[in-house]
């Protein structure tokens, strides 16, 4: 093992958020972030609804009779209601197109960005819910398409060229949200049929890719036979959002937070509480995850690459939209370079705060970044392979602010010589685990 993976396995052993900057104040104090992100705030209009994130900066919302899509330059309206109606969701085709839903007369519209807009449906689906694209040309919707009094929300697959409406699945209980894994998978979180909701019923199911493409091609109709029982017992479910390495994020109305089942295709996923609102006036209604760079993953304290964006509203006076990045740990030398001879120090800000951490100092030399697995961690370790042979490791502990400061001494060269220093952090009890990027400077005389 790594010499730093064994040093921090053993710190780890021997063993809350933090509100890290923000785009603009908080509306409620008793609201708590997720620790280890940076978060952005931007004010809608109260009326706006139906938020999604589109392609070069474009935002699209909805507020009742006008689908818009704002940017830097102006609002472009892509469909227009002669009277009130209720949206149920926006997504993005992957093409030149949004696919929007409405339930008050259970339109499908299929809806360019940058073309006339639709003078009808693509398609009619009553009392549809929610939509995730299934694959390309393809969307899965859920819908109560029965009517309020029917026992069982359906899941319809609606082909995006043709209109074409099939069947796919029918699930107990009032509509539920849907989304699709990265491998292809359907993912379905139910809702109970009485209100208010009993406490621990919704539960949140998967159906297989292979399962559901023998099922389009078979004509047949699933139901919870067919499906695998991922997680139970959380009291509500109302959105469902993928990130990139696997963790399943949904909005629980009831207990007014955003909830993460971590590794939930796994065999031991688990739920944390991700954003608890707690006393605030508003919550949270609706997720979107904007995929990075395919190489960093969305966990805390990691480099920023993909972004959660969470509609926040109080159905009244507050809508919002919250963007959260990772946000890595910073080190710095407490003097400029070259270092003169006496003590400086290694600071550390933006770490898990009371966490513990490693810092780790080698002679500059070529280099690799590594991404370590290390045991009880479910982020990998971005660190450099110059430091495997460091010439000396230390461990520390964070503050209450997850500051760190590590004191030491050049005894003075007189020939300047080449430094790297990194700095790994841990937060055992919460499973966080993160870095800083390396720091290169020279001591000198």
């Amino acid at each position: 093992m790594n010499p730093v993976s064994l040093c921090l396995s053993r710190a780890a052993s021997r063993a809350a958020y933090c509100l890290l900057p923000l785009g603009a104040a908080l509306c409620a104090h008793a609201q708590q972030l997720p620790e280890g992100y940076t978060s952005y705030l931007g004010r809608l209009q109260a009326s706006a609804g139906n938020l999604l994130r589109i392609a070069n900066g474009r935002q699209a919302s909805f507020d009742g009779q006008d689908l818009v899509a704002e940017s830097s330059t102006g609002v472009t309206t892509l469909l227009h209601f002669a009277a009130p109606v209720f949206g149920s969701f926006t997504i993005a085709t992957g093409g030149p197109s949004l696919l929007f839903g409405e339930s008050s007369s259970g339109g499908l519209w299929l809806v360019p960005l940058s073309a006339t807009p639709p003078t009808q449906p693509l398609a009619t689906l009553p009392l549809n819910y929610d939509a995730a694209m299934y694959r390309p040309g393809l969307a899965v919707v859920s819908a109560k398409a029965g009517g309020w009094s029917s026992p069982d929300n359906d899941l319809w697959v609606v082909d995006l060229q043709s209109g074409a409406l099939q069947l796919l699945a029918q699930f107990p209980g009032a509509s539920g949200p849907v989304a699709v894994s990265a491998d292809g998978d359907i993912y379905y979180a139910t809702a109970s049929q009485l209100f208010p909701s009993p406490p621990g019923t919704c539960s949140v199911l998967r159906l297989r890719r292979a399962v559901v493409d023998q099922a389009l091609q078979q004509n047949q109709v699933l139901g919870t036979a067919q499906a695998d029982l991922m997680w139970t017992g959380l009291d509500a479910a109302s959105d469902l959002a993928f990130d990139d390495d696997g963790d399943l994020f949904f909005v629980d109305w009831w207990n007014n937070r955003v909830g993460e089942l971590n590794d939930v295709a796994s065999a031991t996923p688990w739920v944390s509480t991700w954003i608890d609102y707690g006393t605030a006036t508003f919550g949270a209604t609706a997720l979107q995850f904007v995929r990075g760079n395919g190489r960093d993953s969305f966990e805390p304290f990691q480099p920023a690459s993909g972004r959660l964006l969470v509609h926040e509203t109080s159905y009244g006076t507050i809508s919002q939209v919250r963007e959260l990045r990772s946000s890595r740990p910073e080190l710095r030398v407490s003097v400029p370079n070259p270092v003169p001879a006496g003590a400086f120090a290694l600071q550390v800000t933006g770490g898990p705060r009371q966490g513990l951490g490693l810092a780790a100092l080698a002679v500059d030399g070529p280099s690799t970044s590594l991404a370590l697995t290390i045991p009880g961690f479910e982020a990998r370790l971005l660190w450099e392979s110059r430091l495997s042979t460091a010439l000396g490791t230390y461990v520390v502990s964070l503050d209450a602010q997850g500051r760190a400061t590590l004191n030491l001494a050049n005894p003075g060269t007189q020939t300047p010589l080449p430094l790297l220093a990194q700095f790994a952090c841990i937060d055992p009890a919460a499973g966080n685990l993160g870095s800083t990027e390396a720091v290169r400077f020279d001591l000198g005389w």
